[in-house]
């Protein structure tokens, strides 16, 4: 096996963790925590007003128990995720239809939940 000049291993090494923070997330954290608190509250204003505009509308008829708030929304988000993207049952067919632009909103801000 050949040996490596002396001045290689340390940049090697470097190169090395670099490579390894980076792939589990922490060579650049976030330089502005709060902008990123910013765009995570407004991502869930946005998905509040589509639960609020599309599923509210049925819920507080037929389902009061369920009616999305900002307090609660977060602990049903897993509903939520399954019930719209996954069993295809919400809304329902005589309900409103989500636009794309709405799915995307949800979608995203499902991303940012812990969903089991």
């Amino acid at each position: 096996m050949r040996k490596l000049p002396p001045i290689k291993l340390p940049l090697i090494f470097l190169f090395v963790v670099k490579l390894f923070f980076s792939l589990i997330g922490i060579a650049n954290p976030p330089q502005d925590y709060k902008h990123s608190m910013v765009i995570q509250d407004d991502l869930k204003k946005a998905a509040f007003t589509v639960l609020d505009t599309k599923c509210n509308v049925c819920h507080r008829r037929q389902n009061p128990f369920m009616v999305f708030n900002e307090r609660n929304m977060e602990r049903r988000a897993g509903k939520i995720h399954h019930q719209v993207f996954v069993a295809k049952r919400m809304p329902k067919p005589e309900g409103k239809a989500l636009t794309t632009e709405e799915k995307r909103t949800l979608k995203n801000w499902l991303l940012t939940q812990n969903i089991d």
